[in-house]
């Protein structure tokens, strides 16, 4: 995949704005520690990124385009401007001019009473995915802090909730088990209730049976049944008499 395809599916557009860097901050600096070394060569290839991971030369250059510091693979003006400045006091300077270019819709903000909701909001106009808007941001608000941009304490303190991809928040795995075993309970104890309700339903009938029966003398009883009555009674037996 090309690194343009690859800016389009972050950015889930066919026509997107270019997704502004979302690689860690520190791999940046690195870089260009690394070229202010061996020297800013006239393209930036594999073998320039060679340190780097298969991934993430992708994201950097993308990064580097995004910060208007290359132009297809060839290195701008701001990138040797950068470089130079790296490790000088011209440094903060420099990048910081290259966020104001790169993040127009931050600065828009008044980033001194902005809240963290607000800058998150911002970032929405890349129409990247939220998984990478977050890394956009953690990217943003590193490098501000090394360009010594001014910043109040609610965006320099603050965290944006996070929620899926889908834009839907996703219940705790613990609430959710906790449901199935309070569902599980409550069947359980309604299962209990029915049986216990059918249990004293039959008796009942049983109950209404009996009572129901008619109260039979010696002489209407079954044969056996007034036999077996005699016997048991506390009278004697005709042999007896």
């Amino acid at each position: 995949m090309s690194d343009e395809a690859l800016d389009q599916e972050l950015s889930g557009e066919g026509h997107a704005s270019r997704t502004p860097p979302y690689i860690s901050f520190a791999t940046l600096l690195t870089f260009l520690k690394a070229l202010k070394t061996d020297g800013v060569p006239p393209q930036i290839d594999k073998s320039v990124l060679s340190k780097l991971s298969g991934g993430v030369q992708g994201q950097m250059k993308l990064a580097l385009r995004s910060l208007g510091l290359m132009e297809g693979d060839k290195p701008t003006d701001h990138m040797q401007v950068l470089v130079d400045a790296y490790e000088t006091p011209e440094f903060e300077a420099a990048l910081r001019e290259r966020l104001k270019a790169t993040y127009p819709y931050v600065f828009a903000l008044d980033l001194m009473t902005a809240t963290p909701t607000m800058l998150a909001d911002a970032f929405k106009v890349t129409k990247a995915r939220e998984d990478v808007l977050r890394k956009c941001r953690t990217f943003f608000l590193h490098a501000a802090k090394a360009a010594n941009v001014p910043m109040g304490p609610r965006i320099a303190t603050g965290s944006v909730p996070r929620t899926p991809s889908n834009g839907t928040r996703k219940r705790p795995k613990a609430a959710k088990v906790k449901e199935v075993g309070e569902e599980q309970e409550n069947g359980a104890r309604q299962e209990k209730s029915a049986t216990d309700q059918i249990s004293d339903k039959a008796l009942e009938y049983k109950l209404v049976d009996l009572l129901k029966e008619p109260d039979l003398g010696d002489d209407e009883r079954p044969a056996d049944e007034s036999r077996d009555a005699r016997a048991d009674g506390p009278g004697q037996h005709p042999a007896d008499e």
